[in-house]
């Protein structure tokens, strides 16, 4: 047998080694599971639903979220509406300007089911379409509110999970 085909033969059995170790041609490495919640767990969750929150710094706020797109938005004296829409996982909300006052700016955001009925959402984009940052290493520096269903009890903690 010639020294070709000898070479050959180990660089065949180490490739068929290196695919059965790797779990075969065009796999990658698993990743870790997402921890966003998706598209369809957060439209059951809040699409048609009234949801009370509050941000980091206790600011409480209420938001409507009807089955057709619009939005009620109300903090304290501060009251907006506008529309709502899902890039896949990523939920948005936008404010229409109201006459005579500074506008809500309203954004993008990811969200993760953090007890039967407590929400955490975390900033994914200012702008209305991708791209997003939601990648989850760094999240705890996204974390924007608190958030939960006002048709049945709260199931939240007094404080955010990260």
């Amino acid at each position: 047998m010639s020294a070709k085909v000898r070479f050959a033969g180990v660089l065949a059995c180490a490739s068929a080694a290196l695919l059965a170790t790797s779990g075969g041609a065009g796999s990658s490495t698993p990743s870790a599971p997402s921890p966003w919640m998706s598209e369809a767990a957060m439209r059951q969750a809040f699409i048609g639903k009234t949801l009370d929150g509050h941000y980091a710094d206790g600011t409480a706020w209420t938001e409507v979220y009807f089955g057709d797109g619009r939005l009620d938005y109300r903090e304290g004296r501060r009251r907006a509406v506008g529309r709502w829409h899902f890039h896949g996982h990523v939920f948005c909300t936008f404010y229409e300007p109201p006459p005579l006052r500074p506008p809500l700016n309203g954004g993008c955001w990811t969200a993760i089911a953090v007890g039967a009925n407590c929400y955490e959402f975390y900033l994914a984009g200012l702008r209305p379409d991708p791209p997003f940052d939601d990648a989850a290493p760094g999240m705890e520096l996204r974390w924007n509110a608190r958030a939960w269903r006002t048709d049945e009890p709260a199931t939240c903690n007094a404080k955010p999970s990260v």
